[in-house]
């Protein structure tokens, strides 16, 4: 099967994973999240069409919206538990550990273990701290919320850039970062790639081409925002 090249810089932004290690093992660090509620836009550069989405997240847990061809791939990061939900538009939920068995939950806001403090810096107007980690570079803000992370290439690929813009803080539903109660887990095809979508399409399969999938993701719709 021939992969869009979005999925490929998703895969390319924590290399490949081997099917023997779990999925904390293979991830990027992994700290306590962010500290606030916020807001944003991310995208994902590699070769080709940059890869587009939105961002929302609260104190110890995040989510990510994707489109792709199958009608749209949702993660729901909860570093407070300790796990990553990847939400397909057919209804079907995937479950990994983010962290080690047993680990404790870093409180919100602290940077991941392991990093190397380079220098203060911004990215798009924000105050952030730039790490060096072993295979890349990270942009924290000082509430914990990843700016940017440069991935360094492997052999034969490029380096992976992901990046937030358009950040805005503001009260979020907290719904939004749990399992809808229609959704039913399936077995995957292979871990998440550092909480972007995965590579392949649901078991159900791909829609024909030039078709729009069958079943519409619950998470499709706009993430409402609190008033103030």
């Amino acid at each position: 099967m021939r992969h869009p090249p979005f999925f490929v810089a998703a895969a390319a932004l924590i290399a490949a994973l081997g099917a023997a290690e779990p999925a904390w093992a293979q991830m990027p660090p992994v700290g306590g999240g962010p500290a606030v509620e916020y807001s944003a836009d991310f995208k994902i550069q590699n070769w080709g069409p940059k890869l587009r989405g939105r961002m929302y997240g609260a104190p110890g847990r995040e989510r990510r919206e994707t489109p792709d061809p199958w009608g749209g791939t949702t993660l729901i990061i909860r570093y407070d538990r300790g796990v990553v939900w990847t939400i397909y538009p057919n209804g079907g939920f995937t479950e990994f550990p983010l962290r080690p068995p047993g680990a404790a939950a870093p409180p919100p806001g602290t940077p991941p273990p392991g990093l190397a403090r380079i220098e203060d810096d911004d990215i798009n107007d924000v105050p952030a701290t730039r790490y060096a980690y072993p295979a890349g570079e990270i942009w924290l803000s000082h509430e914990g919320i990843a700016l940017r992370i440069d991935q360094r290439p492997g052999p034969g690929a490029r380096e992976v850039r992901f990046e937030l813009d358009n950040l805005r803080h503001a009260p979020l539903n907290p719904s939004i970062f749990e399992l809808p109660q229609s959704a039913r887990r399936i077995n995957p095809p292979m871990p998440p790639m550092a909480g972007m979508p995965q590579m392949q399409p649901p078991p159900q399969g791909q829609p024909p081409q030039g078709q729009p999938p069958q079943t519409q993701s619950p998470q499709a719709q706009p993430v409402p925002v609190l008033p103030r």
